[in-house]
């Protein structure tokens, strides 16, 4: 089975690495550029914890020279909190994959009369934390560390794989980037060649941003993180009994 994944390159890598482990062939097609913005370190001071919403943030986060390991971090998800780990940060905390978790998850751990909050993110976010937190008597500050730039065309490789029928499924993380390849396969004449394929998609709002494309079958992952895409993939490869399916 070759499947496409079109998460940033660093990111398609680490899925990919997993995948490969199952026997599963992949092309790495990026839909988003990450591109740095020049933001001030010393925001973190006099902080009581960061929030972050994607791993974009938190491989931003590690870019800060001498940075605390011990600042407590809560986050989206466990793929948020990998990088972190990684480099040895030493009070992570993870949600359940979404924005809602993350917030559900602050209001019951985080005490608001500790301290404000800051919120490190990309330039484009689908939930305020500050709006959605501050009923709960929360203050969150936010930093924009990164955006996420759109590529304007498919690869020449990408449009053959598609047009030849040599990709069996599509997998998506965001809503923006099923729009993006959405948009993509319309305009570059091959929409009715997605037909063919499977779509993977990390909740069923995200699937039904591939529509008008039409595919063979879009399935949602069972649970909106990571672990639920795998899930998902593997279940298409084998075969097996179907997932939760969207779009």
């Amino acid at each position: 089975m070759r499947i496409l994944l079109t998460r940033p390159q660093a990111q398609s890598q680490e899925l990919g690495t997993v995948l490969e482990g199952h026997g599963i062939e992949w092309l790495g097609e990026p839909l988003l550029r990450i591109v740095p913005v020049p933001w001030d370190p010393g925001t973190l001071a006099g902080k009581q914890a960061l929030l972050l919403t994607s791993p974009n943030a938190s491989r931003e986060l590690l870019r800060v020279p001498g940075g605390r390991r011990d600042l407590p971090i809560h986050v989206v998800g466990p793929g948020t909190a990998a990088p972190l780990l990684a480099a040895g940060f030493t009070d992570v905390q993870a949600a359940g994959g979404t924005a809602v978790d993350l917030i559900a998850h602050v209001r019951r751990r985080v005490d608001p009369r500790a301290g404000r909050l800051l919120h490190l993110s990309g330039h484009d976010i689908t939930r305020d934390l500050a709006v959605a937190l501050a009923p709960a008597g929360f203050v969150v500050d936010r930093v924009v560390a990164y955006r996420a730039a759109a590529v304007e065309r498919l690869s020449a490789e990408v449009m053959r794989a598609i047009s030849r029928n040599r990709i069996d499924a599509a997998v998506f993380l965001s809503a923006r980037t099923a729009a993006i390849f959405r948009d993509l396969v319309i305009t570059s004449g091959i929409a009715d060649a997605c037909a063919r394929m499977t779509a993977i998609a990390i909740s069923r709002k995200v699937a039904t941003e591939l529509r008008p494309a039409v595919f063979s079958r879009v399935v949602a992952a069972g649970t909106p993180c990571l672990d639920g895409v795998v899930d998902a993939v593997l279940r298409v490869a084998s075969k097996g009994v179907p997932g939760p399916q969207g779009g």
